[in-house]
């Protein structure tokens, strides 16, 4: 004989007893679908809150990220300036990581008697002296480094003004953001601000201007651009500038008061800077001076010091 179902079961109570089990069963129900409730409610509390953690957790991560990336130096300055070789036939920037927060720049290292001049330039471009001494001596230095009788480090600062909206903080900034993703096109951005010079000291050129500028030198970069309107590096110039004001590494200097300055092996230039011939009896000696005779040529072939 088949088993009787629920419902059977039940229409086989008396009515008082079927009545008293529903009830019971009803209340089982309500009592079930409270917990349930509550169960649900403690979920979304705390799916809520662990959510609410997470957002947090990434927009801290965001604004540390953000604040960090602010105060990092440029990638391939980590001298406080970008350092150029050449092999004889062309220039290449030395690349390396990026100074880090609170981290001490470390200086270009060189050896005066191996017949390599080493050239450290701290230049201002809002600077009009700058700008002479780069369009007297510019294209010869650079001359040299393709020839592999010198090195050139470039060191952008801002001497005139810290204010963002300055030129030389704008100028300096922009040398920075094109050295940290497109240091092969330095020289080409250097030289292109050496050029408008006399805009700079006048009206001054805007970020977009410096973004037209960086383009024309063949950086497309987004992140340079960026970068540029941003004032990305602003700290850092600041930072730069503050510490070539404290100390200037191997040098026989000992800071930095004036734009350009030109150290050469340790030594600085104090000649005109309008002087091409001025500027280059002071390399003849320099060189001369840090090469023992005995291991020097008297008139190398070619010349380690070329006459412009």
């Amino acid at each position: 004989m088949p088993a009787k179902s629920f419902d059977q079961e039940l229409r086989g109570l008396p009515k008082k007893e079927r009545q008293a089990l529903q009830r019971e069963m009803s209340r089982l129900q309500r009592e079930e679908d409270r917990k349930r409730q509550k169960r649900n409610r403690i979920i979304r509390r705390t799916s809520l809150v662990t959510l609410g953690v997470a957002v947090l957790a990434v927009a801290g991560l965001v604004i540390v990220n953000t604040v960090r990336a602010g105060l990092i130096g440029p990638a391939n300055m980590a001298s406080d300036g970008i350092l150029f070789t050449g092999d004889g036939t062309t220039i290449t920037p030395s690349t390396t990581a990026a100074l880090d927060v609170g981290a001490s720049p470390a200086a270009a290292s060189f050896d005066p008697s191996n017949g390599v001049l080493s050239v450290d330039l701290y230049v201002d471009y809002a600077s009009p002296d700058a700008a002479t001494f780069e369009t007297t001596n510019g294209s010869t230095i650079q001359g040299w480094v393709t020839k592999g009788y010198a090195t050139l480090s470039i060191h952008p600062v801002a001497l005139v003004s810290f204010d963002s909206n300055s030129q030389s903080m704008r100028t300096a900034n922009t040398i920075a953001c094109v050295a940290d993703q497109a240091p092969s096109s330095v020289l080409a951005v250097h030289n292109a601000l050496v050029a408008d010079a006399a805009v700079i000291a006048g009206a001054g050129l805007s970020t977009s201007d410096l973004v037209t500028l960086v383009t024309k030198a063949g950086v497309t970069s987004p992140e340079v651009s960026r970068c540029i309107t941003s004032g990305g590096f602003d700290n850092w110039v600041v930072d730069a500038s503050n510490r070539a004001k404290a100390n200037i590494p191997n040098s026989d200097v000992a800071n930095l008061t004036a734009s350009p300055t030109v150290v050469l092996d340790g030594t600085v230039y104090t000649g005109s800077v309008s002087d091409a011939t001025a500027f280059e009896t002071f390399v003849t000696a320099t060189y001369q001076a840090a090469v023992p005779e005995s291991t020097a040529t008297p008139t190398p072939t070619p010349t380690p010091v070329p006459t412009p």
